[in-house]
């Protein structure tokens, strides 16, 4: 589908699954988001038709946008937060610390965690003065991936 043909049936707003990146069929573990469209569809530079969705920085190919019913997207949402919901109560239960790297290759380990709202103080590997959030770190470097745990 074209994006003028996808603009003609759906209006912005509407609910999807989108999977940025690969579609579940290709990658099992393909992301999946429960999500709504933020934009008319439009065709990239590339010349692929596109949209963006809310929750994802960048476009997504309509070949990896299903529209759904409101009602099966809402039963989605739900399941979403409850296994949201479950991961966190696990990960609240790991008392291990968190070994992170940034955007920019540099080290971070937990200091911390806030036991209300799971946020977490950081200390840099090379430099353990250097004390942040780990939303700090991620805003000023681009990124924190998780690569291990240690007692």
């Amino acid at each position: 589908m074209n994006a003028e043909e996808f603009n003609a049936l759906y209006e912005v707003g509407v609910p999807v699954f989108a999977y940025p990146g690969a579609r579940p069929e290709d990658i099992p573990s393909a992301r999946r988001l429960v999500t709504r469209t933020r934009t008319k569809a439009q065709q990239s530079n590339s010349g692929d038709p596109v949209v963006w969705v809310d929750g994802e920085g960048s476009y997504i190919c309509l070949t990896h946008v299903d529209v759904v019913p409101e009602d099966e997207w809402q039963a989605a949402r739900l399941a979403d937060e409850a296994a949201a919901k479950e991961q966190a109560a696990k990960e609240a239960a790991d008392r291990r610390r968190r070994i992170y790297i940034d955007g920019k290759g540099d080290g971070w380990i937990d200091l911390t965690v806030d036991p209300d709202t799971g946020e977490r103080e950081l200390a840099g590997i090379t430099n353990p003065w250097k004390i942040a959030s780990a939303d700090e770190v991620r805003a000023d470097a681009g990124g924190l991936t998780e690569i291990g745990r240690c007692w």
